[in-house]
């Protein structure tokens, strides 16, 4: 059985940088292996812009996008799609708290529209015609000196055909220091045109 998994593709927008990469087997049994191929990206301008302000080098704002292998090959079912969904739920909370978030809380979800050129079997689709897929809402914290700043984050799973499950999700605060420099409304908006982007 291959291990190769192509990475996920995904469009992130100006001043933002992969930081990491890393193919993995998270689950490997005589019948069944999961592979996952997962790239992290960071809002580099906005870390820096704020490192100046707040004299800390924290994670502000983040996207990862991961493409999961199941290996034999099954179409998706509803039982495997909640299986997965809840599973990776879990382990993005875990890579919230590795990566500094605090009081994690899960807060609500919300189907989205993946956008054109999604076209993997067994997906509902919206209003537009389009599939979807819920994303899970978090709320969460990040520390620097002796503030809190609140942050939310989303994160969504959905089949990408052949065995295969595209994950997406990130985090950006809610607030900064320098107000000037950012807008939580569009940071919103730009963590879901990532996540629609990711193929």
């Amino acid at each position: 059985m291959s291990l190769d998994v192509p990475p996920p593709t995904l469009d992130v927008p100006d001043g933002w940088r992969l930081v990491s990469e890393e193919l993995t087997t998270p689950f490997d049994v005589r019948v069944v292996t999961v592979t996952a191929n997962t790239r992290i990206y960071e809002d580099v301008a906005l870390r820096e812009r704020l490192a100046d302000v707040t004299d800390t080098a924290a994670t502000w704002r983040f996207v990862f996008a991961s493409r999961l292998r199941i290996r034999p090959a099954n179409p998706p079912s509803r039982a495997l799609s909640a299986l997965v969904t809840d599973r990776a739920n879990s382990r993005f909370v875990d890579v919230l708290a590795e990566r500094g978030f605090e009081s994690i809380d899960r807060a609500d979800s919300r189907r989205f529209d993946l956008g054109a050129g999604q076209d993997a079997p067994a997906r509902a689709s919206g209003d537009s015609g389009r599939p979807t897929t819920e994303a899970t809402r978090y709320r969460a914290s990040v520390r620097f000196d002796d503030r809190s700043v609140p942050v939310e984050a989303y994160f969504a799973a959905w089949a990408g055909g052949d065995g295969e499950f595209l994950l997406g999700g990130g985090a950006y605060p809610l607030s900064v220091p320098d107000p000037e420099s950012f807008d939580p409304e569009a940071a919103r908006d730009d963590l879901f045109s990532m996540l629609r982007s990711i193929r």
